[in-house]
Formats: structure tokens, C-alpha cells, sequence
């Protein structure tokens, strides 16, 4: 008499487990580009707030001085720089421990005419891929 076997073999599980090795390995670089990429979004959207505030301050009061700062948020931290009576600059660069830091596009820099740029960017990539424009 036979006995009907239920089940799978170690053959079959050892090949669904690299089927799914590979597509993780496949999927998780692109997965963790795409988080990064939301990230630089939301910076750029960030100092471009940041910007708007400081001309409002500056169309009230005549100086960026003491003018408003956009805050710091997870991924990147804000900071003004070279900021007197007609001018500042604006730069985030990517906070200590986080997924940001070593991205491809570095630091960004905003300044009071507007120009974007980024400091310590990695071969191949432009500002303007960057900034999403």
C-alpha cells in the first residue's frame, strides 16, 4: 500500500527561499533609492519655504537679519550662513546616522537670488537632478 506524502521538499523551500533572496536583493536598492529620493524632495521643499519666509521678513523689515530660520528635520539639518542685511545663505546637509548621509547629492545651498546648489555631490549627478527640477 502507498502512502499519499503531504508537504514540500527541502529542494522546493530551498528554492523559493533563493527565488526570494534575489528578488529582495533586486528590490531593497530600489526600495531605499526611492526612500532617499523622497527625502531630498522634502529638503528642497523645506528651503524653498525657508527662502519665501526669509523675503517676507526681509520686505517687512529691510534685512534678513535675525530673519526665520526653517527648521531641522530628521534627515537634514538647517543652518544659515553669511547672513547680513541683503544676503544669507541657506544649507542643509545631511544629519548624523541617518540613511542621508553619503547621498549622492550632498549638501544643499540656497541662496538669497535664488540659486540652488549642492556641495559634495557625487560624480554624475547636477543640481538640477537634485532639486527636482
Amino acid at each position: 500500500m502507498r502512502s499519499n506524502q503531504k508537504g514540500f521538499t527541502l529542494i522546493e523551500l530551498m528554492i523559493v527561499v533563493a527565488i526570494i533572496g534575489i528578488l529582495a536583493a533586486i528590490a531593497y536598492p530600489s526600495y531605499t533609492e526611492y526612500v532617499k529620493r523622497t527625502h531630498r524632495v522634502e529638503i528642497a521643499s523645506l528651503l524653498s519655504e525657508g527662502t519665501q519666509a526669509l523675503e517676507r521678513f526681509y520686505s517687512r523689515n529691510g534685512t534678513y537679519v535675525n530673519g526665520p530660520i526653517p527648521a531641522s528635520n530628521n534627515w537634514y539639518s538647517v543652518a544659515s550662513s553669511a547672513v547680513t542685511a541683503s544676503t544669507f545663505t541657506l544649507t542643509a546637509t545631511p544629519a548624523a546616522g541617518t540613511m542621508m548621509v553619503g547621498d549622492k547629492c550632498g549638501n544643499f545651498v540656497v541662496t538669497h537670488t535664488g540659486e540652488r546648489t549642492n556641495t559634495g555631490m557625487a560624480a554624475g549627478n547636477t543640481s538640477a537632478t537634485c532639486w527636482g527640477r
